[in-house]
């Protein structure tokens, strides 16, 4: 009886940590950026590359699959990402690039060709500032949070307690326009990549605001899932 009661008891305070643990890091805010061998995401992708001969836009696929993990030359537990492309459902996936990704209580990292970006920062706060470029040689970058966005549907899913991480609001100026945020979902990850970066003419130009280099990206979920 006494043996029962101790299995009983232990396995009771086993489950109460396991669920204070979950609770915790939810509170913090590690489940908007969930990292689990498996997982997939799928966006429709709409790329717009600028040139002083025009404007050539692109619309595809792009799906990000957490193919494998294992430690790194530091010791820490990251994970692989395999990020493939195709034009339609009709074609089949082509591998485009790896990137790597990893977390911690703190911070969530995105390894995006070679070049490590702090993706977000923990806990989750409105207006919380952070330095993206801490991890690499790019000059510094501020990233902050609004956590005060409405409900977002897509493609008739409802997602809710959205956050949005805006890494760069410059706008627009004589020299061009910039403006970078990406907008997660929590378990679900990234659901919308919105990212404008164009320079604008400064000698011999034939118009105002005359757009002689840039990129326009926009990424939205389509599906995700665990494979």
């Amino acid at each position: 009886m006494r043996y029962s009661l101790f299995l009983f008891f232990a396995s009771f305070l086993i489950s109460c940590s396991e669920s204070e643990v979950a609770w915790d890091t939810d509170r913090l805010g590690l489940h908007y950026f969930p990292l689990e061998v498996g997982d997939y995401r799928i966006y429709d992708v709409e790329e717009s590359i600028y040139s002083v001969l025009g404007v050539t836009t692109e619309n595809y696929e792009l799906k990000e699959y957490v193919a494998d993990s294992g430690l790194n030359a530091s010791n820490n537990l990251q994970y692989i990402i395999h990020r493939s492309t195709r034009l339609n459902d009709a074609e089949q996936w082509q591998l485009d690039s790896i990137w790597t990704a990893q977390k911690s209580t703190s911070i969530a990292v995105l390894t995006e060709n070679n070049v490590p970006f702090v993706k977000m920062s923990f806990p989750i706060e409105h207006q919380i500032e952070w330095n993206g470029n801490s991890l690499n040689s790019l000059t510094d970058e501020t990233y902050w949070y609004n956590t005060q966005l409405p409900d977002t549907t897509l493609l008739d899913s409802l997602y809710q307690d959205i956050v949005q991480v805006v890494q760069n609001d410059r706008g627009e100026d004589f020299l061009g326009l910039e403006n970078r945020s990406e907008i997660f979902a929590p378990n679900v990850g990234l659901i919308i990549k919105e990212s404008v970066i164009l320079k604008y003419c400064q000698v011999e130009c034939s118009t105002e605001k005359e757009i002689q280099s840039g990129r326009a990206l926009t990424m939205t979920l389509k599906s995700y899932g665990k494979e």
